[in-house]
């Protein structure tokens, strides 16, 4: 039995994700698909505009069969660590294929370029060292060494999409993964596009477009309807939307009583970055005037804004070697699921290839120290989360021991 295997965030679900989630499904003629989706926090370092559960019923809506929560550790990082949790857990599920989105969908190229970065060659480690040298990102100076030693069409290694492909590509190779990937070409706007036009606009269209508190009428043209109402409920209860810029204060009153050696400590944050992430914050007055301030061309800005989710959660580098990140022990956790879905997770627990979780209560956790501290994790984060909603009523914590997954049979 074929089961695709799909990475997403859904923040929220719009055309070109129902489009891409259809035309896996014909491409590799499987009968049933699961999704792997972040929880709270995205890969960018950004809260997701309406809740993990509103957004996976999203996905059962558009067609897939079950979505289960990829853990915070793993949902906010980079593309490598991303990859590797998300591949892993589709693995561990049986999922045969996964599908993903590339701007520049040649399945041949993209697999000798992640086998290159695997191999990391004198000739590519050389480049790198010196762009790396020259002040760029690693982002940048990876893709720029790249260039220089294959000899590729630059908007190959840079596009988002075909820099999450070649991760994941790399996921599957270095572990033997029994997953076949399947490259489709990605539709409509850019992904970082901010203007609605045409039939499929990106994600962050769609979020400029709620911030600047205009109508959802018009987002009719660019959503599924059941995505579409399920946002319009979740807006009407006000335990939606979230923005970035909602963390400002807290983000800014954490950082300008903190000491250089404690930020440090946290992911990512290289020789130097600590020290003016403090400075900034005594200049910086928002989110956005912070990472302004403290933005370099060696610091990306996607980088910066997961060191500041890593803060908020006190998500330090020793809690990474306290779960063994990134080899940390993971579990399936449903978010919502159809019939098909129910069937795949009887399967999952009988075989009892990963502990499955439905509520991270205390009496229902497994007795593996790793996992039960990404639980507390998740927990902290949704509890952080739910604190920027508009609602003051929706703002109490605990709605992961509270919230079951949706079965929508």
């Amino acid at each position: 039995m074929k089961t695709l295997g799909i990475i997403a965030e859904y923040n929220p679900l719009h055309n070109g994700h129902h489009h891409h989630l259809q035309i896996s499904q014909k491409k590799t003629e499987a009968s049933r698909t699961v999704i792997v989706m972040s929880s709270t926090f995205m890969q960018r370092g950004e809260p997701a505009i309406c809740d993990k559960w509103s957004r996976a019923e999203m996905a059962i809506c558009a067609g897939a069969d079950l979505v289960l929560e990829l853990p915070l550790p793993f949902a906010c990082a980079s593309a490598d660590y991303f990859a590797r949790g998300a591949v892993s857990i589709l693995a561990a599920a049986g999922c045969t294929h996964l599908a993903f989105g590339a701007e520049h969908p040649d399945l041949g190229q993209l697999t000798t370029i992640a086998r290159y970065i695997e191999k990391e060659p004198p000739p590519f480690n050389h480049k790198l060292r010196h762009f790396l040298d020259k002040g760029h990102s690693f982002p940048r100076a990876r893709s720029l060494a790249l260039q220089k030693t294959l000899d590729l069409n630059p908007e190959l290694i840079s596009n988002p999409n075909n820099i999450l492909a070649v991760e994941y590509i790399r996921t599957i190779e270095r572990k033997s993964l029994p997953l076949q990937p399947v490259a489709v070409p990605r539709q409509g706007a850019p992904y970082h596009g901010t203007i609605l036009s045409g039939q499929i606009a990106s994600a962050t269209a769609i979020r400029h477009h709620l911030q600047k508190k205009r109508g959802l009428e018009k987002l009719a043209d660019f959503m599924p309807e059941s995505a579409l109402q399920i946002l319009r409920r979740e807006l009407e209860r006000g335990n939606a939307p979230v923005f970035p810029g909602y963390l400002g204060p807290a983000v800014l009153a954490r950082l300008r009583v903190a000491e250089e050696q404690d930020i440090a400590n946290y992911p990512e944050v290289a020789p130097g970055l600590d020290n003016r992430l403090i400075q900034k914050a005594r200049e910086a007055s928002d989110w956005s005037d912070l990472l302004e301030k403290a933005g370099a061309r060696c610091f990306v800005r996607t980088r910066l804004q997961r060191i500041l989710i890593y803060l908020l959660l006190d998500l330090t580098r020793d809690f990474q070697e306290k779960i063994k990140y990134p080899e940390t022990p993971l579990y399936f956790r449903p978010l919502a699921f159809n019939q098909k879905g129910k069937e795949i997770l009887h399967d999952l627990k009988e075989k009892e290839r990963m502990p499955l979780i439905t509520r991270p209560a205390w009496r229902n956790r497994p007795r593996v120290p790793e996992i039960q501290h990404l639980l507390d994790l998740e927990v902290r984060a949704t509890d952080l989360w739910a604190l920027q909603v508009p609602n003051p009523a929706w703002r109490r914590g605990g709605r992961d021991f509270r919230t079951p997954p949706l079965a929508l049979l």
